[in-house]
């Protein structure tokens, strides 16, 4: 499994997984004009009838603002929630359900709820072999999204900000109070909380996103989530460059390696 990460943070944000000859954009932030760039950085080239899904976690613009576009686009389907609106445009649009498994061709997908100010979701990825996690926009910290990403072998989590800079910043109280609230954005000490209970699970990976420009910064985030994630490897993923990651599997019996 190969991800892409074009875009991570309030600028937007979109990935695509390729495996199993299946590609699918998680999330729909940027633009097909900025997508097919940023790919082509990468040596990627994804022409129209080449995508075979878009899935969609919530309907902020940051996530979500380029959905109709991209679908149009690309010549690929929608595959929302219920607390997604479906665009105006003339796009296929599949509906998946909140805590089932769905498919989209070689891809196996579950979402669990996840604390926000609209109705949001978490995703595992998995191509059989190898699984993927994106936990991005989360309030709080849920039993169920720990055990979502338990399973998988590499995740995507947001360490959004550290909160004694939003508590310090010229935000007004009202957005301080959003992003920090159980409705709004992981804090790095959030984050690390999640991290810490994925020790010793399958997760061997974890890619820290979503990080505020104004109330963070890459080296105060790997250093807060780092420092809690034993045998973990943690890195900071850049916010508006696209990168191209590696998930490899960690389950012994994919590995060739007794249990136990």
């Amino acid at each position: 499994m190969r991800v892409y990460v074009l875009g991570s943070g309030s600028g937007g944000n979109a990935l695509l997984v390729d495996a199993n000859g299946t590609r699918v954009l998680v999330e729909a932030g940027l633009g097909p004009r900025i997508v097919a760039a940023r790919l082509a950085e990468l040596g990627v080239d994804l022409a129209p009838g080449e995508l075979d899904g878009i899935v969609a976690t919530h309907e902020h613009g940051d996530h979500f603002g380029h959905a109709a576009q991209l679908a149009a686009a690309f010549g690929a389907p929608l595959y929302l929630h219920a607390g997604i609106d479906a665009p105006a445009a003339d796009v296929t649009v599949h509906r998946y359900p909140i805590g089932r498994a769905f498919r989209v061709g070689g891809l196996a997908f579950a979402s669990v709820h996840v604390p926000h100010d609209v109705m949001q979701v978490a995703l595992r990825v998995d191509d059989g072999v190898r699984a993927l996690g994106v936990a991005t926009d989360v309030g709080r910290v849920t039993n169920d999204l720990v055990a979502l990403l338990a399973e998988c072998d590499a995740a995507l989590l947001e360490a959004n900000h550290c909160a004694e800079m939003l508590a310090f910043s010229d935000y007004p109280d009202v957005v301080k109070r959003r992003v920090g609230g159980g409705l709004g954005h992981l804090s790095n000490a959030q984050a690390a909380e999640l991290a810490a209970r994925l020790v010793g699970s399958r997760l061997a990976r974890l890619w820290l996103g979503h990080l505020s420009r104004t109330n963070n910064s890459p080296a105060r985030a790997l250093d807060v989530v780092a420092a809690r994630a034993r045998r973990i490897d943690v890195s900071v993923l850049p916010d508006a460059t696209p990168i191209a990651l590696d998930v490899h599997t960690t389950r012994p019996h994919q590995l060739g390696l007794p249990f136990g």
